[in-house]
């Protein structure tokens, strides 16, 4: 009988759970909205209520658990340095209490670094030996896979493309430089360029679309597919920097193939031809036949990808 496995995605939003076998099917699954107050403990003790009562209603019996967040990690010694999306957690412990609990071996894993293993297993990096993956969101985070396993670095950090320096007098980021892609690219970073099309009144489409909100980058995409070729001149430029970012990391890294997934790809051509584009201009010799794929996950592709670093931390 195929070995099954309980996987968690800890976001900002939801904290997602679900029974995973080793095909990669989805066996059971639930979701809870992220608790957003009381102390890093109790939050603690509410997230392995949450884990637990999972593997009770599924009946399953998991041969190991796995928990994909995102932030730093340290995922030998189970500990979230910083999470952004649980005010207080710094250097905790998250696996020790999941395991005491249900008594199997439980892992905790960056959430763009689960993702590219769960590509690289289940997905579009099917097939491939070395994969470079990049999650294009809120922000901009990545993993990188190295003959078959998930490459984290000397301290658990490797992956960051988000920290690449695109400008050095660029905007400033919120890990402390400028210029960072994820400062100038990322799905923040396309709200706050439309923000200021808003000062500037250049847009009276995206005016009209905004309203009373806060300007995100959906509302600059959709003004940009109502043919507002400002808002689609910042969508563009946001792939081509993208497109510099990951095709330098495609001749360091020299991968068979980059997988992307995240909101921005809903964007479509308008974000990824240019990224595309980009990519490709600076392949430097065989990095010119690099695969450039979609995710085939999806949504899943933090669930399955947190099953995924289980299988490969359980089987060494």
């Amino acid at each position: 009988m195929e070995r099954t496995f309980l996987a968690a995605d800890f976001g900002g939003t939801n904290l997602r759970a679900a029974i995973v076998n080793e095909s990669g099917e989805v066996l059971y699954r639930t979701e809870h909205a992220t608790p957003s107050t009381g102390t890093p403990q109790s939050i603690i003790v509410e997230v392995v209520e949450l884990l637990t009562a999972a593997v009770k209603s599924s009946g399953a019996t998991p041969a190991g658990a796995c928990i994909a967040t995102a932030g730093l990690i340290h995922a030998d010694e189970g500990k979230v340095i910083l999470a952004p999306n649980i005010p207080g957690f710094r250097n905790l412990v998250l696996t020790t209490p999941v395991a005491e609990r249900l008594g199997i071996p439980v892992f905790i894993e960056n959430d763009a670094n689960a993702a590219a293993l769960g590509e690289f297993r289940f997905g579009a990096g099917r097939g491939t030996r070395h994969l470079l993956h990049g999650t294009l969101g809120t922000g901009v985070g990545g993993g990188i896979i190295v003959d078959g396993k998930l490459y984290r670095g000397a301290r658990g950090l490797a992956g960051e493309i988000g920290h690449i320096i695109i400008n050095p007098s660029g905007p400033r980021c919120n890990c402390g430089s400028r210029g960072c892609l994820e400062a100038m690219a990322s799905g923040v970073a396309l709200a706050e360029r439309a923000r200021r099309m808003l000062e500037l009144g250049k847009s009276k489409v995206l005016h009209e679309l905004v309203g009373y909100e806060d300007p995100t980058a959906y509302h600059l995409w959709k003004a940009a597919e109502r043919g507002d070729a400002g808002c689609e001149a910042e969508i563009r430029h946001a792939g081509h920097l993208l497109g510099l970012g990951i095709g330098s990391l495609v001749n360091v890294l020299n991968p068979d193939a980059v997988t992307l997934s995240g909101g921005l790809l809903a964007m479509g051509e308008m974000l990824v031809g240019p990224m595309r584009e980009a990519m490709y201009s600076l392949a430097y010799g065989p990095a010119a036949g690099t695969l450039l794929r979609m995710s085939e996950l999806g949504e899943d592709a933090g669930l399955l990808g947190a099953a995924a670093v289980a299988m490969e931390r359980l089987d060494g």
